[in-house]
């Protein structure tokens, strides 16, 4: 008599932790460090008609578009002669190196009414800046940024008066998961190097992997060689720089730029990038800016958010459809210079809003809120710790407007740096991949 075969069981898979998607590279000090870093110029994968060729994951098509975007009129802020002036170092793809990486289960957010309204578009973000060697050999970190955001979707779906909503590549971003827990996994049994590092438990900051002398190589090559296997030009859908004027220490001017298709545009009959209207400007706009304080404005052009409201996918960014500035609600930083200075009670109400990604997102918040909140809690309600974050990695001061990666410490020092609204971003990544994705694979 044939016996029943027992049933198919799950085999459990330790959960992610957020080092393991948010992964930060230690700030260069030495010449030897270097050989730590991953060159963008060195990022390749095979050509798909001769696997014996490999092309840039970074195409110089779109790096000549990128220079040609942040150089160009867009990248000036209106009504002010203020735009980003790249150095040399930044003009060539060799002087850009990876200072972070981040693995996002479906941007531009995960809560419910987030993929509802835009759908869900699971991305790899490289943070990238320049970095140069001074006349000992020692590093020189330009203190610019830009993104390059790799995204893993299927046929997109068009929705009047919105963006197309993004049908996510499940398959493509299971595979991402199951090589970034391998990675987790083989560093914490001691595969990669003579300690063995665990990464559970940990606040985000340095990766403990690369911040491990005796795992640091074999971590960089793995992480390379993931990159290698995942990421390429075709899968490049968005980029975005914080820059600044050229010799001058201030204005930070930010801009997005965006891949269109073949004949969306005349000017570009092949596709290619073109400069993003903020999402919460005025439909027109491109660029946005932050000033030190005291500068009259602070923040320009005046950003109209619109994160107090139900989450919709209309917003400026959309061509011909742009939600009207009466309707939107919304708060920012740009609000906490405003006379008189709001309480210590309400500065808080509206910081926890910016740095909620269940309530403000891209496309409802402006890039200055999203790249301050952290700092001026800092700086308006004293925080000195903040739950998640290694405190060593909190913005350093009121000019350090990095999200995910290295800013001047003073005296020629370098930090790296973590903020309240990437750790809440990685945290709705992480719990996503262990609820949705791990306990489902076998």
């Amino acid at each position: 008599m044939a016996t029943a075969s027992a049933p198919t069981r799950a085999v459990a898979i330790q959960p992610l932790s957020a080092d393991d998607v948010s992964l930060l590279f230690p700030p260069p000090t030495k010449a030897e460090d270097f050989a730590k870093l991953i060159a963008v110029r060195d990022l390749t994968v095979p050509n798909p008609q001769d696997p014996t060729k490999r092309d840039p994951v970074w195409p110089d098509s779109a790096f000549q578009q990128f220079l040609a975007i942040a150089a160009g009129p867009a990248a000036q802020v209106d009504g002010t002669q203020k735009s980003i002036g790249l150095p040399a170092e930044a003009k060539t793809i060799d002087g850009w190196f990876v200072s972070g990486i981040r693995i996002d289960a479906g941007a531009p957010g995960l809560s419910n009414d987030i993929p509802a309204q835009f759908g869900q578009s699971p991305e790899i973000r490289l943070i990238i800046q320049p970095v140069t060697r001074n006349s000992d050999g020692t590093p020189k970190v330009d203190d610019i940024a830009a993104h390059l955001i790799f995204d893993f979707t299927l046929l997109n779906q068009q929705q009047p008066g919105c963006l197309p909503r993004q049908v996510p590549d499940m398959v493509a971003f299971n595979a991402i998961v199951k090589d970034v827990a391998a990675l987790r996994t083989e560093l914490s049994e001691g595969k990669l190097g003579v300690d063995k590092v665990i990464t559970a438990g940990v606040p985000l900051g340095i990766h403990p992997g690369l911040a491990d002398e005796t795992t640091a190589n074999d971590v960089r090559n793995e992480i390379q060689l993931f990159l290698e296997r995942h990421i390429s030009g075709q899968h490049l859908n968005a980029m975005a720089i914080a820059g600044l004027p050229a010799g001058a220490p201030e204005p930070w001017i930010f801009l997005s730029m965006l891949k269109v298709p073949s004949g969306f545009l005349p000017a570009l009959p092949n596709g290619g990038f073109v400069p993003v209207n903020g999402p919460t400007l005025d439909g027109k706009q491109f660029a946005q800016m932050l000033q030190p304080a005291g500068a009259i404005p602070r923040v320009a052009p005046e950003p109209h958010t619109n994160n107090l409201n139900p989450i919709t996918c209309s917003n400026a960014a959309v061509t011909g459809a742009v939600l009207p500035i009466a309707k939107r609600r919304g708060v920012s930083t740009s609000d906490l210079s405003n006379t008189p200075t709001p309480t210590a009670e309400k500065t808080k109400e509206l910081l926890d809003v910016i740095a909620d990604p269940t309530r403000s997102h891209f496309f409802n918040t402006d890039c200055v809120s999203c790249h301050t909140e952290t700092r001026r809690a800092m700086e308006l309600l004293k925080v000195t710790n903040i739950p998640g974050i290694n405190t060593a990695t909190l913005p350093n001061g009121p000019w350090d407007v990095r999200n995910f990666g290295w800013a001047p410490a003073g005296k020629g020092s370098i930090q790296a740096t973590v903020t309240r609204r990437t750790t809440a971003e990685t945290a709705a990544v992480v719990s996503f991949i262990n609820a949705e994705l791990l306990t489902r694979q076998r």
